[in-house]
């Protein structure tokens, strides 16, 4: 059982720190947690087991066409990033209003790779439990982010053509962004078997693609606080709520310590009646955004069903106590 039981920590820690410090980062407006696990569970089970008999079943193909090493350094890099990448593609298709932007695209890719990478090291922990330190170090620290990093480069393409007119745009940047996810997976897969130096070359690449990344998340995080300010400051102006409440959006500080006091002085019922009526007002700024964009996905009708929901709720939320809720 001990055999098992480690394999299975050694991969899970790490992924839930991972993943916690994703959830961090996505400080304006949550994914709803269902669309979170269904991203996360593809990456982890379908994706992976279809990865693997995909891969058994071309292995003697492709190293009859390519030579020895083909199944790592071309057929893994090619199917996995594909399969991970559908479930990021359908998310745009079918809940493009839960996909913002860029942001989104990176949350959302980032952890089908995680789930994918949680899968596949406990596998690799089991058929090298006896290696299981260096092996940990090596595929959950040194390379931990990897799976994330390339699918996120799919995320950030959706992301950026998630408000394009032109339709063509996402038929060329999704392809692309699918391509440089493979190269660099495929120079990752080949770098371990080449030797020490080019491994190291890989990590660097990564590295750098990893920090890039990371950049652009601190961009979007901007952005979204633009659209914030740019779209509730009318709604403030118009009376549907208060200076308090703008201001308490636009800093992940104040909302959090605002909920927090809610749950320790008013209880869970409250608690989660001011986090609901928070998600309302940032969804209302990211509904504005999108309407004024010319999104064909997003109507009036919308808006105005918000700001509807928001002012039914601003009573009991001032009967809770103000000097809690609107401070």
């Amino acid at each position: 059982m001990i055999h098992l039981i480690v394999p299975l920590v050694a991969a899970f820690t790490p992924t839930l720190l991972y993943t916690l410090m994703l959830w961090w980062l996505d400080r304006y407006e949550k994914e709803p947690l269902h669309l979170l696990l269904v991203t996360f569970v593809w990456g982890a089970v379908p994706a992976l087991v279809i990865a693997i008999f995909a891969e058994l079943a071309v292995d003697d193909l492709a190293q009859y066409v390519f030579g020895p090493g083909a199944e790592a350094t071309i057929v893994a890099p090619i199917v996995e990033e594909v399969l991970k990448a559908l479930v990021l593609i359908a998310l745009f298709v079918f809940v493009r209003r839960e996909f913002n932007g860029v942001l989104d695209g990176i949350i959302y890719g980032a952890l089908v790779g995680f789930g994918f990478a949680m899968s596949e090291n406990i596998l690799y922990f089991i058929a090298y439990s006896d290696q299981i330190v260096g092996v940990w170090l090596l595929r959950s620290v040194i390379f931990g982010f990897n799976h994330a990093f390339f699918t996120s480069i799919v995320g950030i393409a959706l992301g950026l053509v998630r408000y394009e007119k032109r339709r063509w745009a996402g038929y060329v940047a999704v392809p692309l962004a699918l391509w440089l996810a493979i190269m660099l997976h495929a120079l990752h897969n080949s770098s371990a078997q080449i030797g020490f130096l080019s491994m190291l070359l890989a990590w660097v690449v990564n590295g750098g693609g990893i920090l890039i990344v990371l950049a652009t998340i601190v961009l979007s995080q901007r952005h979204e606080l633009q659209w914030l300010n740019a779209e509730l400051d009318e709604e403030v102006a118009i009376g549907v709520i208060t200076l308090a409440q703008f201001e308490r959006i636009l800093s992940p500080t104040l909302r959090s310590r605002a909920e927090l006091n809610t749950l320790l002085t008013r209880g869970w019922k409250d608690f989660r009646e001011l986090r609901h009526f928070n998600h309302l007002l940032t969804e209302l700024a990211f509904v504005k955004y999108q309407l004024h964009q010319g999104d064909r996905f997003c109507c009036v009708d919308d808006v105005l069903a918000l700001r509807h929901q928001i002012q039914v709720m601003q009573p009991a939320l001032e009967e809770h106590g103000r000097h809690t809720v609107l401070s």
